[in-house]
C-alpha cells in the first residue's frame, strides 16, 4: 500500500473491530480501529508514531485481508487523460466549420432555439445526494461519552481510574476514544474480578457499539 493511498475496513476487518472475530493481537487491533477511510497512509503513520512500526502493520493488515485501499478516493488515471485526447482533435474540427457556416445562414437561426432547451435539462443531472458520508459522526457526543466512561471508571476503580481517564479526556476522535476503550476492555479483568470487570464492561460496551462505524 503507497504512502498516499487511503486505506479503508473490509466486511472482515469491521467483524473483528465489532466482535474480535479472528482474534487480532492489541496492537493491531488498536491501528485497525484508526483506520477510518479518510486518511492516507503516511497520514496514519505520521499520526499514530508511538504505536510502533505503523507502516508494516499496515501491510500486514491488507495481507490479511482486514483493509484495502479505498477505490473511491484515488482517481483512476485514465480520467486525467481523456480531457487531453478530446481537446486535440477539437481544433481540427473549428478549422473546417467555417466553410460551412457561409452556406447555413439558415441554420444558424434555428440554433439559438436549442441553446434555450438546453438549460432545462441541465439542472437535472446535478441531482448527487453523495455527499452525506460524514454524517454519522455528528449524531455522537464525544463530551458525552467521556464524561460517562469516567463516571463508570470511577465507580468501579476508585482513584486508581485517573490515569486512564486522562487518556480517555485526551481522545479528540471517535477512533481515538475507541482505542482507549478498546484498551479498557483487556484491562478491567487484570485490576478487577471477573463479576465486577463483566459488570463495568456491559455498562461500557454501548458506547463501543456507538463508535462502530461500518460506512468505513
Amino acid at each position: 500500500m503507497f504512502p498516499n493511498q487511503v486505506p479503508i475496513k473490509t466486511t472482515k476487518g469491521l467483524q473483528e473491530v465489532g466482535s474480535r472475530t479472528y482474534g487480532l493481537s492489541p496492537a493491531m487491533r488498536r491501528i485497525l480501529i484508526m483506520v477510518n477511510g479518510h486518511a492516507t497512509v503516511a497520514e496514519l503513520v505520521k499520526k499514530l508514531t508511538g504505536f510502533g512500526d505503523i507502516e508494516s502493520i499496515l501491510t500486514q493488515l491488507e495481507i490479511d485481508g482486514f483493509i484495502a485501499p479505498n477505490p473511491t478516493v484515488n482517481p483512476s488515471p485514465e480520467t486525467s487523460q481523456r480531457p487531453t485526447v478530446e481537446t486535440s482533435r477539437r481544433p481540427v474540427e473549428t478549422s473546417r466549420r467555417p466553410v460551412e457556416t457561409s452556406r447555413r445562414p439558415v441554420e444558424t437561426s434555428q440554433r439559438p432555439v436549442e441553446t434555450s432547451q438546453r438549460p432545462a435539462s441541465a439542472p437535472q443531472q446535478p441531482t448527487t445526494p453523495l455527499p452525506p458520508p460524514g454524517g454519522p459522526q455528528p449524531e455522537f457526543n464525544m463530551e458525552k461519552a467521556k464524561g460517562f466512561i469516567r463516571f463508570i471508571l470511577l465507580g468501579a476503580m476508585g482513584p486508581t481510574a485517573e490515569r486512564r481517564i486522562n487518556r480517555i479526556e485526551a481522545t479528540t476522535t471517535p477512533e481515538e476514544l475507541r482505542v482507549e476503550l478498546d484498551a479498557i476492555h483487556d484491562m478491567l479483568p487484570k485490576v478487577l474480578s471477573k463479576k465486577d470487570a463483566q459488570q463495568a464492561w456491559h455498562q461500557l460496551e454501548p458506547i463501543m457499539a456507538s463508535l462502530h462505524t461500518p460506512s468505513s
